[in-house]
């Protein structure tokens, strides 16, 4: 159930209670059994108080949660004094979780001090780029604090990594810290030897490593993939080559911290270039020694460093209950991530249909209009605070705590970055992800243009396996990570073994459940839309749902995803979909070993020359 209602704010000493982490078994038409899984009490419901309560899931006061009740549930006839006297009824039967108890599980426990840094950056054809970025790390990168440097060049284009081996080059007489160059010699001859060290990795390591087997499609994840094994116990922070090495502070500041999902990113908009440039006011620190301050600490130091010291139970209003309930103080910090000053990384102008209240406020009060604001891709993306998250998403400068093991990417095709962060969830449920309130310049040199006119609804893509995973994550599992690996890998054969017939229906299925969320979030867009007085947006969330419900009417095919070859057959692209799941099984099965053996045989390689400085 989905509400607009606004609850009233009653007094600061009420306690923040929600409904969350129990067990609904259900008995018969008029009796639920509600089992607490925190405290193992359990109480005999009927299903329109279950039904009620699935309204209750962040911390709210009693009070709070009564007004939306009432104004919801015909049942109690806009009585929230009804629902008061229930509510206080389980809170007294230990059915309601206390926000009080999860504050005080999530303060404490800083952790053991983190390895050392490895900083990386990855590029494709675009040395001017390189240059750019390579020139502002010796600005503002504090480069002596980072055990070693890497430029991982996945570039197709010779001239192009001739010209990258040179900046590198040039880059060495001037910094404090060598860099690495990685090319194309340097990455065959990591393959070849992490192939001789563990042979029966090798149709695994050849899907994600070897350049041949991708050709013709952009291989993001595959250089993500040589930083995670060229960094195998330290800590790395990947840059894309198209950023800046500087920290730009938010336009918007809030104080304390955000526990929850993407949800707690804003956005604001600007003009133009100039007047992007007018508005960046740079932090006094270099954005690597930011990722590294918290990168591989734990929620506790986390909550230390936002002020806190202990959290307050009021820090916690509004978060999802079931997410608080799943963090400790100890859980580790295994990425971290930054938001964006300029292009927003996105890969179509229609993020701007997620936006919160205070964004969309700032993107409708723009005196350009609609479509130049959102196409013209000056913008802050990213959080105002100190941000835990359990998915980490995109970020064109990324830490990761590679001291633990940490799945590799898979190879080529956008989403890369999803599909790692629901695999750091489903292998490492306990650990988090952070966001930093702050951002890095991200200023793509070459033309890049997102109509507006382009389609809105989902057609499919990596991104429908991301979700599966992050929607079948048992948190009550208690085996390790390497066992957790193995059953992703596991799903990916029992997936791949499907009929074509059972596969279709699951691509159905997925891309389904991709549009009611759509539609879900149009839908509370469209609420809003009448107290924001915009004809455009309106007019826009009204294309929206209009193509959305247009393709939920239609019977959805593989053939119809963008990017997807002219004349390509179902038939055809099912088994293409069983190769690349039964590849990246077989990269997944051997990871652990391979990550084992990748400290040896770097070694090896530095000391015969083949990755020098």
């Amino acid at each position: 159930m989905t509400t607009d209602v606004t609850p009233t704010v009653s007094s600061d000493h009420a306690p923040l209670v929600a409904f969350a982490n129990c067990e609904l078994v259900r008995i018969s038409d008029t009796a639920v059994l509600v089992i607490n899984r925190d405290n193992n009490r359990q109480l005999m419901m009927s299903p329109q108080v279950v039904q009620g309560l699935t309204t209750c899931t962040t911390f709210r006061t009693i009070e709070e949660h009564a007004s939306v009740l009432a104004a919801t549930r015909p049942e109690l006839q806009g009585r929230p004094e009804l629902a008061v006297q229930a509510l206080e009824g389980l809170l007294a039967n230990g059915m309601l979780l206390r926000a009080g108890d999860a504050a005080a599980r999530l303060s404490g426990g800083a952790g053991r001090a983190p390895a050392a840094t490895r900083v990386f950056v990855i590029t494709c054809d675009r040395p001017a780029a390189v240059e750019r970025l390579l020139e502002s790390l010796l600005r503002n990168g504090k480069l002596s604090r980072h055990e070693s440097l890497y430029l991982v060049d996945d570039s197709r284009q010779a001239e192009c990594r001739a010209a990258n081996r040179e900046l590198v080059a040039a880059f060495n007489t001037r910094s404090p810290t060598d860099m690495y160059y990685v090319g194309e010699e340097a990455q065959r001859a990591l393959l070849d030897g992490l192939i001789a060290a563990q042979p029966a990795a090798e149709n695994g390591l050849r899907f994600l490593l070897d350049p041949a087997q991708w050709s013709g499609h952009k291989t993001y994840g595959r250089a993500r993939t040589l930083c995670l094994l060229l960094s195998v116990g330290y800590r790395a922070i990947i840059m894309d080559d198209d950023v800046l090495c500087q920290a730009v502070l938010p336009p918007v500041t809030e104080p304390g911290l955000a526990i929850g999902g993407m949800a707690s990113r804003q956005a604001a908009f600007f003009a133009d270039r100039d007047e992007l440039a007018r508005a960046a006011v740079p932090a006094d620190f270099d954005p690597l020694s930011g990722h590294a301050s918290l990168l591989g600490r734990t929620v506790g130091a986390v909550v230390e460093a936002a002020g806190q010291g202990s959290l307050a139970e009021e820090q916690l209003r509004g978060v999802n209950a079931s997410l608080a309930s799943v963090l400790e103080a100890d859980a580790p910090i295994l990425v971290t991530q930054s938001g964006s000053w300029g292009d927003p990384g996105t890969s179509s102008a229609h993020w701007v249909l997620s936006l919160q209240d205070a964004s969309l406020t700032r993107l409708l009060g723009q005196e350009a209009s609609l479509v130049d604001i959102i196409e013209n891709r000056c913008n802050w993306l990213g959080s105002p605070r100190l941000s835990l998250i359990k998915v980490a998403s995109m970020s064109q400068m990324t830490g990761l705590d590679n001291t633990a093991l940490l799945p590799p990417y898979f190879p080529a095709f956008r989403g890369e970055d999803r599909l790692f962060g629901a695999m750091v969830e489903a292998i490492h449920p306990r650990a988090c992800s952070l966001e930093y309130p702050w951002c890095v310049p991200h200023m793509p040199l070459e033309e890049r243009h997102f109509s507006i006119r382009e389609p809105i609804a989902a057609t499919g893509g990596i991104p429908l396996f991301a979700r599966y995973l992050t929607d079948h994550i048992d948190y009550k599992d208690a085996s390790g990570p390497l066992l957790r690996l193995r059953h992703v890998a596991e799903d990916a054969r029992r997936i791949a073994a499907r009929s074509d017939r059972d596969l279709l229906l699951d691509f159905r299925t997925e891309v389904a459940h991709s549009h009611a969320s759509q539609l879900g979030m149009i839908g509370n867009q469209q609420q809003k839309a009448v107290q924001v007085g915009s004809e455009a947006w309106q007019a826009y969330l009204q294309r929206a749902l209009g193509e959305i419900q247009a393709l939920l009417a239609e019977q959805q095919s593989p053939v119809m995803m963008r990017g997807v070859p002219a004349g390509s057959s179902e038939a055809e692209l099912l088994q293409v979909f069983r190769q690349y799941a039964c590849g990246f099984a077989d990269a997944l099965e051997h990871w652990a070993a391979v990550r084992d053996a990748s400290a040896a045989v770097l070694e090896r390689l530095q000391q015969a020359g083949e990755f020098m400085p």
